[in-house]
Order: C-alpha cells, then sequence, then structure tokens
C-alpha cells in the first residue's frame, strides 16, 4: 500500500561547519579556495589567485630573474600566513631562497569618508553601515618590499623544508615508471612533507605551499633519451598535481621552457591547472620599444576547478605587462589594456594613392558613380 509522504521544501537554515584554512579566501566567482600569489596585482587577475589543491606552472623568462621574484612573492605570502613552506631546487641552496623573502609592508587605507559623514543617509545599504574599512576590503594578499629581507620567526622554522637532491642517494635508480632518482626523491619530500604536518584534505586547518625551481635544467641530470625524458618530465609533474588535490597544498612549478622541446612544453600546460609565461624585453628585438614596462605576462591558461567553463581574466585579456624595481614587482593591468600593441599606418605620399583615395568617397564631385548626390 502506497502511502503519500508531503515533504516541505522550507528547511530550516543551519550554520555550516566549515574549517577555515590559513591564506585561504573564498572566490566570489566560482566559490572555490584561493590561495594568494603574493602579488596583489596578479591575484586581481587569477580572481583571487591560486585555487586550492593547484599545480601552477611559471614558463620562465630567458635569464629566470622574474620568475625567481615570482616564487619569493609566493613563498613570503606563506610566511606571513605561517603556512608550512617546501623549498625546492637544484640550481642553488634552496635556504638562501628562504632567508632572501621581501618583507611584508603596511600601505595606508584609502579613507572614504561618504560612508563616515554621510551615515544617516544610509537607507538602503543599512546593513553596511556598522561595517569598518578593513571590513569592506576585497584585497587579497600583502604588500611586500623586495629591498627589505624578512626574518623569519624562529618559532616557524619547524614548518620549513627544503629539498636540494641531498637523499637521492637513498633512493633506488630503474625501479618503476620514474628512472630520474632527482624526481623520486623530490616526490617522496613532498608526500614526507604532507604526512609528517597532516595535511590531508579536510583534516587541517593549515596548508603547505611548494615551490620547484627550474625544473627541467641540466642539473636535473635527465639522460639523453627524449622518451626517458618525456616520461620522468610529465609523470612527476602529473604525481605532483594528484599529491596538491589530496591535500592541503598548492605547487608552483617553474620550468626553462627554451631548453625543453615543443612538444614537451604543450604537454606540461595541460597537466598544470594554471600556466604563466613571462618574457623580458631583452629576449625579443620587436618589443624593444616598450620601455614603460619590463616585460610581458601571458596567462596561458587558467583552469576552474568546479567548472568546465575557463577563466580568462579581467575582460577576456590574457596578456598583460609588468615592471619589476628595487622595491616591487607590479602588473600595469589597465595600462596595459589601454595601450595594445599595433603597428603603424603606412603612409605614402604618392600623388596617385592620395587621388584614388579621395574619389573614394561619397560626396566626391569629379568621380561619376551611382552614389552621387
Amino acid at each position: 500500500m502506497a502511502v503519500n509522504v508531503q515533504i516541505s521544501s522550507f528547511q530550516k537554515r543551519t550554520k555550516i561547519s566549515t574549517t577555515s584554512i590559513a591564506g585561504t579566501k573564498i572566490s566570489a566567482l566560482n566559490s572555490t579556495l584561493n590561495v594568494s600569489s603574493g602579488i596583489i596585482s596578479l591575484d586581481n587577475i587569477m580572481d583571487g589567485g591560486f585555487p586550492l589543491g593547484s599545480l601552477c606552472l611559471i614558463e620562465e623568462d630567458l635569464f629566470g630573474p622574474y620568475a625567481k621574484i615570482m616564487t619569493k612573492y609566493f613563498l613570503a605570502e606563506g610566511a606571513v600566513q605561517k603556512n608550512h613552506l617546501l623549498s625546492a631546487s637544484l640550481n642553488e641552496n634552496p635556504w638562501d631562497l628562504l632567508n632572501n623573502l621581501p618583507s611584508p609592508v603596511t600601505e595606508p587605507i584609502r579613507e572614504t569618508n561618504a560612508l563616515i559623514e554621510n551615515k544617516e543617509e544610509l537607507k538602503i545599504a543599512w546593513r553596511y553601515e556598522n561595517l569598518t574599512l578593513e571590513d569592506n576590503n576585497q584585497r587579497t594578499g600583502n604588500a611586500f618590499d623586495l629591498s627589505i629581507p624578512y626574518a623569519i620567526p624562529e618559532t616557524q622554522r619547524s614548518n620549513l623544508a627544503v629539498w636540494c637532491g641531498e637523499s637521492t642517494r637513498n633512493v633506488q635508480e630503474n625501479k618503476g615508471t620514474l628512472r630520474n632518482p632527482n624526481c623520486l626523491s623530490l616526490l617522496s619530500t613532498v608526500k614526507e612533507a604532507i604526512e609528517k604536518w597532516d595535511l590531508a584534505s579536510g583534516n587541517s586547518s593549515n596548508l603547505l605551499r611548494v615551490t620547484v625551481s627550474s625544473f627541467g635544467s641540466p642539473f636535473w641530470k635527465f639522460d639523453g633519451n627524449q622518451e626517458s625524458v618525456s616520461t620522468d618530465f610529465t609523470a612527476t609533474l602529473l604525481l605532483l598535481k594528484s599529491m596538491m588535490r589530496s591535500a592541503n597544498a598548492v605547487a608552483v612549478v617553474t620550468i626553462p621552457h627554451q631548453l625543453l622541446s615543443k612538444a614537451l612544453v604543450g604537454r606540461s600546460r595541460k597537466i598544470a591547472d594554471v600556466v604563466i609565461q613571462l618574457k623580458s624585453l631583452r629576449e625579443d628585438p620587436h618589443l624593444s620599444d616598450l620601455m614603460d614596462v619590463h616585460g610581458i605576462l601571458e596567462m596561458k591558461k587558467m583552469m576552474n576547478l568546479t567548472s568546465l567553463k575557463p577563466i580568462l581574466g579581467q575582460d577576456g585579456t590574457t596578456t598583460y605587462g609588468f615592471k619589476a624595481t628595487k622595491r616591487k614587482f607590479k602588473i600595469e593591468v589597465a595600462h596595459w589594456q589601454q595601450n595594445k600593441l599595433h603597428l603603424p599606418p603606412s603612409v605614402e605620399d604618392d600623388k596617385s594613392t592620395s587621388e584614388n583615395s579621395s574619389s573614394a568617397g561619397c560626396s566626391s564631385g569629379s568621380s561619376k558613380t551611382n552614389l552621387d548626390f
């Protein structure tokens, strides 16, 4: 015997208990947890920063100084937020990178007296009457000064970890899919860090920031076999990406794409969630006239982890100019959008050209066409 059960669509609204993760912010666009890159202008392009659990790829400029600066910003933001940091590099000592992070600075907040003086006129937005200016501030991340090194407190030294390939002697070579001992050692170090700090997804209120500098450079000692290089390179990125997905972690990997084959770079772009390409003006002689910026930042890929629709950035723009001074690294978003690259018109002094152009108008009196009035 069927029983009709009426279920009301109205339910009591209860507060959902969610674990707040230090250094993250929910995006208003796609409701994902974003991790700040440390560069405020870059966070504005990506609608808050890198998604939590993502693999971000930075294609280095020719000599790599700008990619290194972006890595420093990413680690410095984690140090301020008291996140766990893991710096991996074979080109240099990773401790040198952690000991020379930019120092956070406090920027003055622009006062808007309209909310303070005209409180009596707030009839529509009465809910925001008691909010302070800091509550209305939607900026993510902190401002940093590259000229002042940041001294990480001793209490946070336990949150730091480095990898420089010294543990490769404990890894058995030629076992499994990966044959490069450096790749095996790196992945094992990341796995140990996640287990050590108990950063399994949903079980921790903190996160891990991983940086891998110049992955694929000659210091990684890939063999001459192209098939082996492609297998080790792509498999390492895939395994690192799977580790980020299963934990509260974000990885930023920089690659010297000039030294890699186009096919390998193309596979890397498909694996990564966010792909950023840097190009300095010294690399391309055709861009030498752009003296108002120091280089070009191009968003090659921006994946939306909660939807099939990709994110193209502000107003669909994917190419921006950046400036790197002694004190800060800034992306000139508005300036770059207003001044787009274009070719100057070809102007010739030929009389025949001028005559032909003058006779093409509708109000021309000398030529008789069907459009004469």
